[in-house]
């Protein structure tokens, strides 16, 4: 395993600003207010309450955590949000300007979001290098499968730069720890700066050490204002700095929205 940082992990600091954005992505500014948007959304599976009148919004650039319990619901909201759960048809549910279910498909929706969850590389075997990997954010691949542009090409290593992992470049992804390859996998997120960042759990089974790492990255992308976040996790994250919390606490009636500032 190899460590990409020339200092300890608990020093690194990120301090250069985001590469920018490629065309023609659309930047994150066109979308107006809100990007997402909940009003008394209630959902239930086979009569079981999930969720009970949940009102929630998120505006551009706006870093949130969703917290809960574990069988709270963050992963049925998730899923209204991707647009991989019907639940949302039929609801007061506006996801970048446009009603749930008023012609959209799931892919346009997804096109707008960026998505980590610590699992995504559980049955991934391609011998891909880092920074064909860190390019395969622009395609929405999990690895990559066309060729890239110069562009594409030149961003991915400002990206490591600012990862301090030029070094690793040509390494074999699979070849780099779980901590390093969390770290990637964030950046590869973001790197088409979506109006929503989406972050599931990407510190679960990590060390402290790689664990804060991580959070650091994630606060200074969030320091950006480029993209919203919305970082997930059932516990309270050491070292995070969101500006609101939306916390689904569990009732009879399913899980209500507690909105606090972080």
């Amino acid at each position: 395993q190899f460590t990409p940082f020339p200092q300890a992990a608990s020093q690194t600091a990120f301090s250069p600003p985001l590469p920018p954005i490629p065309e023609p992505f659309v930047a994150p500014a066109q979308f107006t207010n809100p990007l997402i948007k909940l009003d008394k959304v209630s959902v239930s599976f086979a009569q079981k309450p999930v969720l009970h009148e949940l009102s929630w919004v998120v505006n551009q650039g706006e870093f949130w955590q969703l917290s809960g319990a574990n069988g709270s619901g963050k992963s049925t909201l998730l899923r209204m949000i991707s647009g991989d759960n019907p639940k949302g048809f039929g609801q007061n549910l506006f996801l970048f300007g446009r009603k749930k279910g008023t012609g959209e498909s799931v892919w346009e929706i997804k096109a707008h979001i960026g998505y980590f969850t610590s699992s995504m590389t559980q049955n991934f075997s391609r011998d891909e290098t880092v920074l064909a990997m860190l390019i395969s954010g622009y395609f929405d691949s999990v690895g990559l499968y066309l060729k890239p542009h110069r562009r594409h090409i030149q961003l991915a290593q400002q990206w490591l730069a600012l990862l301090g992992m030029e070094a690793l470049a040509e390494v074999s992804f699979m070849q780099l720890g779980y901590g390093q390859q969390r770290l990637l996998l964030a950046a590869r997120a973001m790197v088409k700066h979506p109006p929503l960042l989406i972050l599931d759990e990407p510190t679960a089974g990590l060390d402290d050490e790689h664990a804060a790492l991580l959070v650091r990255l994630v606060n200074h992308m969030a320091s950006c204002k480029t993209s919203a976040i919305m970082y997930v996790s059932h516990r309270r994250e050491e070292g995070l700095h969101p500006e609101k919390i939306l916390h689904l606490q569990t009732s009879d009636k399913g899980s209500i929205g507690v909105v606090t500032q972080g």
